[in-house]
């Protein structure tokens, strides 16, 4: 086979750049030119290509982060506040809220700031968990461990009923009421409702107010929820009020609420993984949308349901004994509690038992007989005969007429020569002494002695 030279062009494409070679005989041959200009041509491309590739993904990122701010401040939940203990410096922020007191409120307002200041920082807010001696009544008891228990200060200021039932008889003074035990944590929701039963009388009720909220234990007993560090509190005039003791703004939470009547019942709510606080009225949820959104309380304390009342009123919380007016949390069971709890029963009593209750003093005896089934047969038997009663009774007929007739008479039968009753009445026999029973004791032991030796002897003898 006659060999022909023939010149075969190949194409060969490596990324973007495009290289030719010139086969002769299956020998290849290449041009030092064009394979520079290529290689120079192959590197811009990557550096162009890499350029674009990192500029669209640091746009992308920039803009994620961007938007994702954005949503975090348009919900509110990056709060640039001092409502964190130490997220800030505390100590500004104090010297803040003191300069703000002595400017915006007034002398009477600003005493009742300080001392509660001073309060806060004498009792600090409880952070550790429930005890073993609490945690074993809760288990026992149920829902029903709960109560309200006033400082000794507003003892006679706060009337507590059957636990939960709160009647407030101060007027023109701040007082508050917490429970015996916090809100517990075991569950995601925990919710409670306050019915409000009577509210100071309407031509003064724009400055009597009833808050209804949660906050740290202890919370100054002599301020009104919401006032103070670790508050919230839904007042009765429609204002919502988280740790501010000023003048509030329509920002800050004033009349974001419904006013609250007579009857009304608002409802509080926490959710324990975030602690955010949310509110109903009346079995409807409210909106805090416009003010900011929930609040969220910090984790570190435990908080206690509290009720505060500057004037007259009748309020009753509904802790989970009861149903609540919120659909919601009937079906979820957000009570703080169990109903029943695991306490064992009282003992069962039958009906005829060890125990006998003795019949009343004013019972008549003609009456007895309506009672034989209290008693087990057989019970008047092992009884003395009772005392008879007749109508003719002499003590009936004793008068300071009759006294002095019989002592008259008396004498006169002394002065007669006849023999006085007394005279009749044979002395007492004089009861035998101690050394008289001994003797006597000692005696029958030596004729027991004596009797068993005769017995003895006696025995012997005859054998």
């Amino acid at each position: 086979m006659a060999m022909a030279a023939f010149v075969v062009a190949g194409v060969a494409v490596s990324g973007s750049t495009t290289t030719r070679g010139v086969f002769n005989g299956g020998a290849r041959h290449t041009d030092p030119q064009i394979d520079q200009g290529n290689g120079d041509q192959l590197s811009l491309s990557l550096v162009v290509l890499l350029g674009m590739g990192s500029g669209f993904f640091i746009i992308i990122i920039l803009t994620s982060v961007i938007l994702l701010v954005q949503m975090l401040i348009h919900r509110a939940h990056i709060r640039l506040t001092n409502e964190t203990p130490g997220s800030l410096d505390d100590a500004a922020h104090e010297q803040e809220q003191d300069r703000r007191a002595l400017d915006e409120l007034p002398p009477n307002e600003q005493e009742l700031y300080f001392q509660a200041k001073d309060f806060i920082k004498l009792n600090p807010a409880i952070k550790y968990d429930l005890t073993l001696s609490q945690s074993l009544i809760i288990q026992e008891k149920g829902v029903k461990a709960w109560e309200f228990k006033p400082d000794v200060e507003n003892v006679d200021a706060i009337r507590v009923v059957n636990k939960t039932e709160l009647e407030f008889l101060n007027e023109g003074q701040e007082l508050s009421i917490q429970t015996n035990f916090p809100i517990p944590k075991q569950n995601d929701v925990y919710y409670f409702e306050t019915k409000i039963y009577e509210l100071a009388v309407p031509e003064s009720s724009s400055s009597h107010v009833v808050s209804i909220g949660i906050s740290s234990f202890p919370y100054p007993y002599f301020r009104l929820p919401g006032r103070h560090r670790w508050s919230i509190c839904y007042d009765s005039n429609g204002s919502r009020r988280y740790n501010q003791p000023f003048p509030l703004s329509v920002p800050t939470g004033l009349c974001v609420f419904p006013t609250l009547e007579q009857g009304d019942v608002v409802g509080c709510g926490i959710r324990t993984r975030n602690r955010t606080i949310f509110w109903t009225r009346n079995g409807k949820k409210l909106s805090e949308s416009s003010i900011g959104g929930h609040i969220k309380m910090p984790k570190e304390f435990q908080l206690y349901p509290t009720i505060g009342s500057n004037s007259m009123c009748k309020v009753q919380v509904n802790l989970g004994q009861m149903g609540y007016v919120f659909i919601e949390a009937n079906v979820k069971k957000w009570g703080f509690g169990p109903l029943e709890g695991n306490e064992v029963a009282p003992p069962l009593y039958t009906k005829f038992n060890k125990d006998v209750l003795l019949e009343s003093s004013d019972l008549d005896p003609a009456d007895l007989n309506l009672r034989n089934g209290d008693f087990p047969p057989g019970f008047y038997d092992s009884v003395a005969t009772p005392a008879q009663f007749t109508d003719n009774d002499s003590d009936d007929e004793i008068t300071l007429q009759t006294m002095q007739e019989d002592r008259q008479g008396f004498f006169e039968g002394k002065s007669s020569g006849n023999s006085s009753p007394i005279q009749s009445v044979p002395p007492p026999v004089h009861p035998p002494s101690y050394v008289d029973v001994l003797e006597q004791e000692q005696t029958e032991a030596v004729d027991a002695t004596n009797d068993v030796i005769r017995q003895e002897g006696s025995s012997n003898g005859g054998k």
